[in-house]
């Protein structure tokens, strides 16, 4: 059954609003669909746009919790994801984590091609990030978006998610009729 705005308002708990956002999430993206890129994209742009913001900055999410922002870029380096979470970010007013993601993903512009191949040389991916100046560029701008996370609290980014729904329902459900 589709996520409603008398749903998301009558959630006891941003716990209860996040497994309700994530249902719906899952709905529109189940496994098969996750695993087709040009079906993902396709089931992306019928999401309402506070999911499609949520759906598109979930694997940063994963990436800052495992690894550094230099590294997201190793495993997302698709240019129509990179454009997902830049764009989710902002819809999900985390400005901020945006402008970290958005130089991050300037500085490796002319390396697209290097990520998108995994050919580092003759390099791990550590030294090439090293090597390229990676890096010394994210340092500053991990320590704000961990400073960010600990104030959000435990579910990191996912955090916004329930922030998000609760000052704009209509934007994350399908508009009735």
């Amino acid at each position: 059954m589709a996520l409603t705005i008398e749903a998301i308002r009558a959630a006891q708990n941003k716990t209860v609003l996040i497994e309700l956002l994530s249902a719906e999430l899952q709905r529109f993206l189940p496994e098969e669909v996750q695993e087709d890129r040009e079906l993902y994209f396709q089931a992306l742009d019928s999401m309402p746009r506070g999911l499609r913001a949520m759906a598109g900055m979930y694997f940063l999410d994963i990436s800052l919790t495992q690894n550094r922002l230099a590294w997201h870029f190793g495993d997302q380096n698709d240019e129509r994801d990179l454009r997902e979470t830049l764009n989710g970010l902002r819809e999900l007013e985390l400005t901020e984590i945006a402008e970290s993601f958005e130089k991050t993903w300037k500085f490796f512009e002319p390396h697209m091609s290097a990520l998108q191949s995994g050919d580092y040389g003759d390099k791990e991916f550590s030294e090439w990030l090293e090597e390229i100046g990676a890096l010394k560029l994210t340092e500053e701008l991990d320590e704000k978006i961990l400073i960010h996370l600990k104030k959000a609290g435990r579910l990191g980014l996912l955090e916004s998610w329930p922030v998000y729904a609760r000052k704009y329902p209509e934007r994350c459900v399908v508009a009735a009729g």
